[in-house]
């Protein structure tokens, strides 16, 4: 099987496997409570807590589990899209499926950003990891996760009452699904 290039371009960015090199440009939106308040982790208070994350983004690419691109724009790392939950088989089931994570500093929103990387994004997780489906998740609420996902075409599927608790309070979560049949009908491939 022949090595993937996980360097992805779009028009306007370039998306690169997240490194320890990028610690301190992503350091002050990971530090930022209003980014993280809608995310599943808490803001980092420390850059040695964003460089542990990122050896555990790096390790989970290492086992095949996860694969995180920071968003580049004009020599910048101005966010992140990620493939997370990645599960190739289990026992003897196959469900070569995964989970889309993602967040952007908030000077950058609203410009089409997450639409136009996330197709990127979607586009390798079905033609080369081969995914059969991939789904996604939003709290409640959070209303920009939501049109980004509607954006990209993903079918609704069901709300998780009480999914997790953050910040002494239970979140709901609104999940989507998209399979490979679907996407490759949706993007006309």
């Amino acid at each position: 099987m022949p090595e993937l290039d996980y360097n992805i371009s779009t028009d306007r960015f370039e998306l690169k496997l997240l490194s320890l090199d990028d610690s301190t440009g992503i350091w002050p939106y990971v530090s930022d409570p209003e980014i993280s308040k809608l995310m599943s982790w808490d803001a980092h208070s420390n850059i040695s807590e964003t460089e542990n994350f990122i050896r555990g983004v790096e390790e989970n690419f290492k086992k095949g589990k996860a694969i995180s691109w920071g968003i580049h724009f004009n020599n910048e790392i101005i966010g992140v899209f990620s493939i997370i939950s990645i599960l190739r088989s289990h026992r003897s089931l196959t469900f070569d499926k995964a989970e889309l994570a993602y967040w952007l500093g908030p000077d950058y929103q609203g410009n089409g950003i997450m639409t136009e990387v996330g197709e990127q994004v979607l586009n390798f997780g079905f033609t080369q990891l081969h995914l059969n489906k991939i789904y996604v998740g939003h709290h409640n609420g959070n209303r920009g996760s939501k049109g980004l996902i509607e954006r990209l075409k993903f079918k609704h599927t069901h709300i998780e009452k009480e999914a997790f608790r953050k910040d002494g309070e239970w979140i709901d979560v609104s999940y989507y699904s998209m399979l490979k049949k679907e996407y490759l009908e949706l993007y006309k491939l």
